[in-house]
């Protein structure tokens, strides 16, 4: 009854001192309107909004802010609104870019989005272009960007495209309306797309003011003549002003910059259609393109799209955008419009306040006055009743209290310090001291810890609770992990104890809480698993070997002691998935993480990077470099020979042979990166010498990755800069007549000269390439065969195809319309084929070779007796010819092995039925031997070397 009592007496307090104060505290409280209940949100949709700039874009964050706000208006959950800055105009690194594009494919992997809204042209195109893997079912939202709909629906994806459009001729309307003196519009733009599209809207629109306005406009000036043009326009102009940011002589600014600048020396009224600089810009408005605006209508239809309410039927459905009437009060008084045609919803800034705005506290003085006058009688009658409910809800609420804390989640008990004994416990703490409250109420706490439990900081719990009581004010609270151990017996459970010392001045007590942490532990291990580990091998990832490698660097730097880092990658490891599948290939993967692990010692990492490539970190293995490295190249070879071992996977044996780069991070080493570097460079540099092989790095190495990097550059670019020339080159049958001709790439570098195929074809073959340059041969081949048929040549024209074309999905449909587009006769076609890398992924060549012979073009197997291809593989394909390899023919007609493969390769073609082609025939002997052995094409410097398409013809036509 303590609480009753001093109820009581506050009560006759607050009547006596402030009867004045709780009647206003009352019919404050009385404004406040009762809000509608908002609806359940829904938290099951995701959105994703992808941006381009960063925080601090008036536009981008107004647009941001009114989605998520709308968002939440309609009771949808913003915590499943995820929002992406990609910053790509400040970061134009590829590198960066697919960094992005990773990040983002596994950050929502296991997030599927309902919903994706882009804000402007960047994060559409990243979008498009990096991301179609994302979610791929999702609409999009695409705002402030263009798409057109053969793009649309090359993704898959269903638009909604939020058009941006200005309402001039709503403006201008407007306009005439407020000044109704003005005769004259200065259309204020630049040079800049924008700017000229919006003077080409505006000469459209012209005629609808024909005899009542005339328009100027400064596109064909300077920034300091449009200044010079603004202090001296005459009355009965207005200015509207477009998007600037370039002028006729090149400059560029800042649109935000220039309008303030232009606003200053202006003599005449200005109008602006975008909001984002409204009310700062001295402008007098218009019908505003409203970026928040925008936001709140995207949030809106979105909301409809998840939920099912509206549906995108076609691939990109236009939304054009709204104008929103916006005008400044100053500024309308400065120029002396007629506010009375202002449209009735327009958006007012700057407007003069109100009576009440002006003098709100003598209003609410007076109105206090009268208030308090009129309810005195009411307060003193209402005064004894409210206190009869105070003392009512005090009893209720110490009730409430009680029943609180009785059905509370964690544990509570209440420890009197004096008595050592626990005088107060809930139902939760009997269940988790396996204990009755009974028995919980006489015993003292340290009863339920486990006898041995300690905190982090090695103090038992018995001196941790006397050290925190002597340092623990009243009123406050410390939070501390401990291990409680059910009086039962059992497992401890892990606990987060929570100490509270009761604001007492009679009693010293403690309220502890107890909630089992276990469940969040185990959680928070899960994600350090995934975060730092490999989930198919259970080995450290790159993240985690990063971290070790940094460690590792610093400690070597500090004691000098070397460290190891070994670059493993599995030689074919691609044939298997291809041939097995990539349920095999994992299985192999875990084989050789288990052999890896199984090799090295407690303090060794072995991290898998990514694919087939592993790296390993051997800490401290030797005082210098030269015996660090003898145990490095021990255990590499050790490695290598342990994977060379079989291993049988579903009945089936394989052999993962490895390439090893080896490099050691000394105290002279500079960073992590340059060490992997090191280790990779080493790595390729074992499998260019034959794989399955192992390679210590050498400094002169990184001039050979920095040679190679910069080929590759040049390659890239060598069909833009018109390097690239295809030449014809003369097959001959036994009478010496030609019959054919094979189109051979060539590559003349500026400064490099003539760089051989050799060097460059395998070059593109390995970095992807080889599939633009394929298509560019494969254009010019049709083109080259269309202008031979012109000449009168009918023979068949040959093409190198690179497997790798072979293996795209729509190769086939590639080859149809280079066909049609230049008319070439696909029964001349022959495309030839290595036959090493015919016997990768079999069943998916054979179907695309099916499909280009079904449209009459023939195969010709390159380099034939060089591979390692199958009759039963032969016989199945729809080819051709063989070409003999040149190693072959320049062993004839005396070298009795070279003399063997070509009469087998003969023979086999006699039986197959197919046409031979011997290729490097330069001297007659060979000649003469090919003609008696019955092949019956052949082609070589002997007869022609290759040369471009007009020098062909003009030898042709002397020949003939």
């Amino acid at each position: 009854m303590g609480t009753v009592r001093l109820l009581r007496w506050c009560a006759g307090v607050a009547v006596r001192r402030s009867l004045l104060l709780a009647w206003l505290l009352v019919c404050a409280a009385g404004q406040v309107q009762a809000q509608a209940p908002r609806p359940a949100a829904d938290s099951g949709k995701q959105v994703l909004l992808l941006l381009q700039p960063g925080y601090g874009r008036p536009g981008v964050d107004a647009y941001v802010a009114s989605f998520v706000a709308t968002w939440r208006e309609q009771g949808m959950s913003t915590e499943r609104v995820y929002v992406e800055y990609l910053d790509l105009a400040r970061n134009p690194d590829p590198a960066y870019r697919k960094l992005n594009r990773d990040l983002l494919l596994h950050k929502y992997a296991n997030r599927p989005l309902d919903l994706i809204v882009t804000f402007q042209q960047t994060p559409l195109n990243f979008l498009l272009e990096e991301l179609p893997s994302l979610s791929p079912a999702a609409p999009v939202i695409a705002s402030n960007a263009t798409i057109s709909a053969e793009k649309a629906s090359q993704s898959g994806r269903r638009f909604l495209r939020q058009d941006v459009s200005f309402d001039y001729a709503g403006t201008l309307d407007i306009a005439l309306k407020l000044f109704p003196a003005t005769r004259k519009v200065l259309v204020l733009g630049g040079t800049g797309v924008p700017d000229l599209a919006a003077r080409r809207e505006l000469e459209a629109l012209a005629p609808r003011w024909q005899g009542r306005l005339q328009f100027d406009y400064t596109n064909e000036l300077s920034y300091e003549q449009i200044l010079q043009r603004l202090a001296q326009l005459p009355a009965g102009t207005i200015v509207l002003r477009t998007t600037f940011n370039r002028d006729a002589a090149g400059q560029t600014f800042s649109s935000a910059d220039v309008g303030v600048a232009f606003s200053r020396v202006t003599s005449v009224p200005t109008f602006y259609l975008f909001d984002t600089k409204f009310g700062v810009e001295s402008s007098v408005g218009g019908m505003m393109y409203a970026i928040g605006t925008e936001g709140e209508r995207a949030a809106r239809l979105g909301h409809d799209i998840v939920l099912g309410r509206l549906q995108l039927q076609e691939a990109v459905t236009p939304l054009p955008s709204r104008s929103v009437p916006m005008f400044d009060w100053a500024q309308l008084q400065r120029w002396g419009a007629d506010t009375s045609a202002l449209p009735p919803d327009s958006v007012i800034i700057h407007r003069p306040r109100s009576l009440y705005e002006e003098h709100r506290n003598v209003v609410l003085a007076t109105g206090a006055a009268l208030l308090v006058l009129s309810g005195m009688v009411v307060t003193l009658t209402l005064q004894n009743r409210r206190r009869r409910l105070a003392e009512q809800q005090a009893l209720e609420s110490e009730a409430s209290v009680k029943m609180l804390v009785e059905n509370a989640p964690e544990a509570i008990v209440v420890y009197d310090l004096d008595s050592g004994l626990c005088v107060d416990a809930n139902r939760k703490a009997e269940l988790l001291f396996a204990c009755p409250r009974a028995d919980i109420l006489r015993s003292d706490l340290m009863r339920f810890f486990a006898p041995d439990a300690v905190q982090p900081d090695g103090m038992s719990v018995q001196r941790f609770l006397d050290t925190i009581l002597a340092t623990l004010p009243r009123g406050q609270h410390v939070v501390q992990e401990c291990r409680v151990r059910p009086v039962t017996g059992g497992a401890d459970v892990l606990c987060e104890m929570n100490l509270l010392q009761m604001p007492s001045d009679r009693r010293r007590q403690l309220r502890v809480s107890f909630v089992d942490i276990t469940e969040r532990r185990e959680n928070e291990a899960r994600i350090h698993r995934l975060a730092f580990y490999d989930p198919m091998t259970d080995l450290p990832n790159r993240r985690l070997l990063m971290d070790r490698l940094a460690v590792a660097l610093h400690t070597a730097q500090r004691s000098g002691a070397c460290t190891a880092v070994l670059f493993l990658d599995l030689d074919h490891f691609k044939n298997v998935n291809d041939a097995s599948g990539h349920a095999v290939g994992d299985a192999l993967l875990q084989r050789v993480a288990e052999r890896l692990r199984s090799l090295l010692r407690e303090q060794d990492t072995v991290a898998r990077i990514g694919g087939d490539e592993f790296v390993i970190l051997l800490p401290h293995v030797g005082s210098d470099t030269h015996e660090a490295g003898l145990v490095a190249l021990g255990v590499a070879e050790k490695i290598r020979k342990a994977l060379q071992q079989p291993v049988e996977l579903e009945r089936q044996v394989y052999a993962s042979g490895c390439s090893i780069g080896v490099t050691l991070l000394t105290p002279m080493s500079r960073s992590v990166d340059d060490l992997l570097r090191e280790a990779d460079t080493a790595m390729y540099r074992a499998k260019a010498s034959g794989r399955n092989a192992i390679a210590f790095y050498e400094p002169a190495m990184h001039a050979e990755v920095q040679e190679r990097l910069a080929l590759e550059f040049d390659l890239k670019h060598a069909i833009d800069l018109d390097q690239l020339a295809m030449h014809l080159q003369t097959q001959v049958d036994v009478a010496g007549l030609p019959c054919g001709a094979e189109l051979l790439l060539r590559w003349k570098h500026p400064v490099r000269g003539f760089v051989s195929p050799a060097q460059f074809i395998p070059l593109a073959e390995s970095t992807g390439l080889i599939l633009e340059l394929g298509h560019w041969v494969l254009v010019q081949g049709c083109r080259m065969l269309v202008m031979l048929t012109q000449a009168g040549h009918t023979m068949p024209l040959s093409i190198n195809i690179s497997p790798r074309q072979l293996r795209e999905a729509d190769f086939v449909a590639q080859v149809r319309r280079v066909l049609a587009d230049t008319g070439a006769p696909a029964d001349r076609l022959i495309f030839e084929v290595t036959e090493g890398h015919l016997v990768e992924n079999v069943e998916t060549m054979l179907a695309r070779m099916r499909e280009l012979a079904d449209l009459g073009i023939r195969f010709s197997i390159d380099d034939f007796g060089t591979g390692y291809s199958s009759l039963a593989y032969l016989n199945r394909m729809p080819l051709y010819e063989l070409k003999i390899d040149r190693s072959f023919v320049q062993g004839l007609p005396d070298d009795a092995h070279a003399r063997g493969i070509v009469e087998t390769v003969l023979s086999i073609a006699r039986n197959f039925s197919l046409h031979v082609v011997a290729e490097g025939v330069e001297t007659r002997a060979q000649a003469d031997y090919l003609r008696n052995s019955g092949c019956p094409s052949l082609q070589g410097y002997l007869y022609a070397r290759p040369v471009p398409l007009q020098d062909w013809l003009a030898q042709q036509q002397t020949q003939a």
